[in-house]
């Protein structure tokens, strides 16, 4: 029984052992898994504020795309104004005279026409090239000079001067019209570029957090794994100590009848000295009474 009861008792302080690393593996894989479940939450938070922000330059490229189409609706309508001011102020010139014969300019114009591809086309002398280009050089002066002279004139004219001064309104409006087209153009490229920049880092983040969530999974799996590891062995160690605790009693009852046992041999045998008549001893006397002869 002493070796059985030793044996339990080496088998129980390894259970508890046992029991105490499950503690210890369980509660690191739990910090583990806490860890983990932390870095995954703020990773899943920057994924969110990185898709808020992405929606907020989508939503504003979305809105400048609208601008444009509008602004260029409107463009197409002020060019068509623009178009028939041109038209208004040729047919209007056309329709008045000045003191300089517009045929003698457009003369002037085909001879320097004719003059300019017979020098690009025919192979001539040196002196008679030379002489091609003086020429060239007078009629484009004298064009442009009468050209000159004759819009000075006709400037003079206040529906002329009218129409050209909204020509001109109109120009500079079609030129804010290209400019506010080509920043918000600009502006869209810069955009697209940045959403597709963050939206790139943004599965970049999210790829992140779903790793971080499968640690999480592994080191969770784990703590329960020594959770119930650790309940296995609480009660194993339970039923070892109940064990202990039998052998021990049935130890202490086994003693006792063993010590009865001897008493009683002892009594007997006091018992049939007292019957012969033989002087007993206190301690004697005592034995007999406390074994029930007395």
């Amino acid at each position: 029984m002493t070796d059985l009861l030793e044996d339990f008792e080496t088998k129980k302080e390894a259970i508890r052992d046992e029991v105490e690393l499950h503690i210890k593996k369980r509660d690191e894989a739990n910090a583990e898994a806490q860890k983990y479940a932390k870095l995954r939450d703020e990773l899943n938070q920057k994924t969110h504020e990185m898709r808020e922000q992405a929606k907020e330059k989508i939503a504003e490229k979305n809105d400048l795309i609208e601008k444009i189409k509008t602004l260029r609706d409107e463009k197409e309508v002020h060019y068509k104004n623009l178009s028939e001011l041109k038209k208004n102020l040729r047919e209007y010139k056309s329709s008045i005279g000045t003191g300089m014969d517009i045929k003698d300019i457009k003369a002037k114009e085909k001879e320097l026409q004719y003059l300019e591809k017979r020098q690009q086309t025919t192979e001539l002398k040196k002196d008679e090239e030379n002489k091609i280009i003086v020429e060239i050089r007078r009629l484009t002066n004298e064009i442009k000079k009468s050209k000159t002279l004759r819009e000075q004139e006709l400037l003079k004219n206040d529906t002329i001067k009218e129409l050209t001064d909204k020509i001109n309104e109109e120009r500079t409006k079609g030129e804010e019209y290209k400019k506010q087209i080509e920043d918000l153009s600009n502006r869209i490229s810069q955009l697209s570029d940045e959403i597709n920049d963050e939206l790139q880092k943004l599965d970049e983040v999210r790829k992140e957090a779903d790793e971080k969530h499968e640690i999480f999974i592994k080191y969770s799996q784990e703590s329960e794994a020594e959770h119930a590891a650790f309940i296995k062995a609480k009660g194993e160690l339970k039923d070892m100590e109940k064990a202990i605790f039998s052998i021990r009693n049935k130890t202490k009852v086994t003693r006792k009848k063993e010590r009865e046992s001897e008493l009683q041999e002892k009594a007997s045998e006091l018992y049939e000295k007292f019957k012969a008549g033989e002087q007993l001893t206190t301690e004697d006397l005592l034995i007999l009474q406390k074994a029930g002869f007395l």
